[in-house]
């Protein structure tokens, strides 16, 4: 047999929670042909993984690269970091269905939801799509270095419906509802994993329409999220994406209700999400009772749970993904200029009205304000004496509160300040074990491709290798690469990605676990966003391959250029037998 590439040597960790053995891989046609002793093979290319670890690339369930992926083929930094397959349109909110009339609203919605700038997406949108298939059918066509999925996002398709107004204000009819499990059919059968939502109700919550009004699918009854959701269980098949909680925000019982109606159907709810902090260590046994006790009922539940070292870097305009849940916040970011800013947090009432809610509701994650430390002044000589010192420390000390300080500093530095939080995350590594054992949660979530002014996680994977693997030696690699590939692949029901077993999609990474880099003082500042825009990005990587259907995308960290990514579609992108028939000669060795 010739075929297209051999990689030769390695230490193959299959994917599987086997054990980690040396071996051969052959690759035919995009896919695993062959594991085993194929030193008398043929192949067009030979990669000698000699020394190195072969092991599956990583699949993310939780992404938002909808545009991105328009000007950016590699979904950076997720695809340098060794994900090959990343799924979109979580939360419900995506760029299709949309009507013509409909498409700037619906860029200001991802505004404010998951802060991607509207001037990005009219420089990188061609909008030559108004159904769901169409966007499809798009997706398909464009330049990709990974595979990628996508959901129905259900703000969309409310708003494709009913229009704005009425999906805020008032119930679908009879028509309305047959009309959107009609859509929801159709963008199946074209290839959508299934449908996602947010549904956090309209309070505390941080994802707000343009107008600051909640979203449609976060006011919209109970009753009625059921009744839509109803046509997937009905087919049968793919995943229902729910963002109804976190931490101490929002009410899970929506994600209960969903899993018992969806019960024995074939179909799975996706709950979002477990966050383990800090301040709450009751909360793993508290959240895994929770899913346990549903998944004995017979429950199709999973979890997606962010376990790793993610921290933000905020400016006073950006604390949205923070602590965007608290209204003081929702103030602040709705201001539309610097004078109207600063006009607001100079004034008493605000201030008081901001100090008094922090109090009583304190944070939604992580440290809260008061972990923030300050990072930057913009220059101010009287304020650098508060440079590398937390918000809570400096409150202690002057015998105020977190927020009336950090206003203050915001104000003395002309609105320049910068904070960093703390690790969003629990810091004890075991919570994070804790979670990750448990066979329906599902590590990772990068959000990538939002909140890009805050922070850039798509590089989770390597964190977690370096720090759970290879520093705490919580995990063995066999663990960890189930995780992050296998696990998380078939949350979502993909059957032929995550593990190098024989029929599966090459999706391969090649590397030394020393090798991992994971820099965690400061995010990189990269203007590499349309017009020359800015994003932050994590610092990380050290993989000396990444395959993607077979074909090399990155180098040593660095992109080759090659595109071979796919649009894997839920209804008829299934595991198929394949020929093996031999093809070609010749070979060529990659040092």
């Amino acid at each position: 047999m010739t075929f297209d590439t051999i990689i030769t040597g390695g230490r193959v960790v299959d994917g599987t929670g086997s054990p980690a053995f040396h071996a051969d891989l052959g690759i035919l046609d995009g896919r695993i042909a062959a594991i085993g002793k194929l030193d008398h093979a043929e192949a067009r290319q030979l990669i000698d993984a000699e020394g190195r670890i072969v092991a599956p690339g990583h699949v993310t369930q939780h992404s938002h690269y909808d545009v991105a992926l328009f000007w950016d083929p590699y979904c950076s930094n997720s695809g340098e970091n060794g994900v090959t397959t990343v799924v979109n349109a979580n939360c419900g909110f995506g760029l299709a269905p949309v009507r013509r009339a409909d498409r700037e609203r619906i860029m200001s919605m991802l505004e404010t939801t998951e802060q991607i700038p509207v001037s990005h997406q009219r420089a990188a949108l061609p909008w030559d799509w108004e159904g769901f298939p169409q966007y499809l059918e798009r997706i398909e066509r464009l330049r990709k270095g990974v595979n990628v999925l996508t959901y129905l996002p259900l703000n969309q398709l409310l708003v494709y419906v009913m229009g704005v107004d009425a999906a805020k204000t008032r119930r679908p009819t009879g028509e309305e509802m047959e009309a959107m499990h009609g859509l929801i059919n159709e963008a199946m059968d074209a290839g959508a994993i299934g449908i996602s939502m947010s549904v956090m109700g309209a309070e505390g919550n941080s994802h707000l329409d343009c107008d600051g009004t909640p979203m449609p699918t976060d006011v919209i009854a109970h009753d009625v999220i059921l009744d839509i959701g109803r046509a997937v269980a009905r087919r049968g098949e793919g995943v229902i994406q729910m963002l109804s909680h976190i931490v101490t925000y929002g009410d899970r019982s929506i994600s209960e209700r969903m899993a018992e109606m969806a019960k024995g159907s074939g179909a799975r709810v996706m709950h979002n999400s477990f966050l383990p902090v800090d301040a709450l260590p009751q909360r793993p046994d508290e959240d895994l009772a929770w899913l346990q006790g549903l998944r004995d009922r017979g429950c199709d539940v999973t979890v997606s749970c962010m376990v790793n070292r993610g921290w933000l870097e905020s400016d006073i305009r950006q604390l949205d993904v923070l602590a965007g849940q608290l209204a003081g916040v929702r103030d602040i970011c709705a201001c539309r200029s610097d004078e109207e800013l600063t006009r607001l947090i100079r004034d008493g009432e605000f201030r008081r009205r901001f100090a008094q809610e922090y109090a009583t509701r304190g944070p939604a994650h992580g440290a809260g304000l008061e972990g923030q430390t300050v990072i930057d002044v913009g220059g101010a000589p009287e304020l650098t004496r508060f440079l590398d010192r937390t918000l809570g420390s400096i409150a202690r000390e002057q015998g105020r509160s977190a927020v009336e300080v950090m206003l203050d500093l915001a104000l003395g530095s002309k609105l320049a300040l910068l904070l960093k939080s703390g690790q969003i995350t629990a810091t004890d590594p075991r919570q994070a074990v804790r979670y990750m054992r448990h066979a329906a949660v599902v590590a990772g979530g990068s959000d990538g491709g939002a909140h890009t002014k805050s922070f850039g996680m798509g590089h989770y994977p390597t964190d977690l290798l370096i720090w759970l693997v290879r520093d705490e030696k919580l995990l063995t690699l066999e663990d960890m690469h189930f995780q992050l590939s296998l696990k998380s692949a078939r949350s979502v029901q993909i059957y032929d990605r995550g593990a190098l077993v024989p029929g599966y999609w090459a999706d391969i990474l090649i590397y030394g676990l020393s090798d991992l880099y994971f820099d965690r003082r400061r995010y990189d500042v990269v203007h590499d966003m349309p017009n020359g825009d800015w994003r932050r990005k994590g610092r990380a990587g050290g993989y000396e391959y990444i395959l993607v259907n077979g074909v090399v995308t990155h180098r040593r960290d660095t992109p080759t250029g090659a595109t071979p990514g796919r649009l894997a579609r839920v209804s008829s992108d299934r595991r198929r037998p394949r020929s093996m028939a031999p093809a070609g000669a010749g070979r060529l060795r990659l040092a």
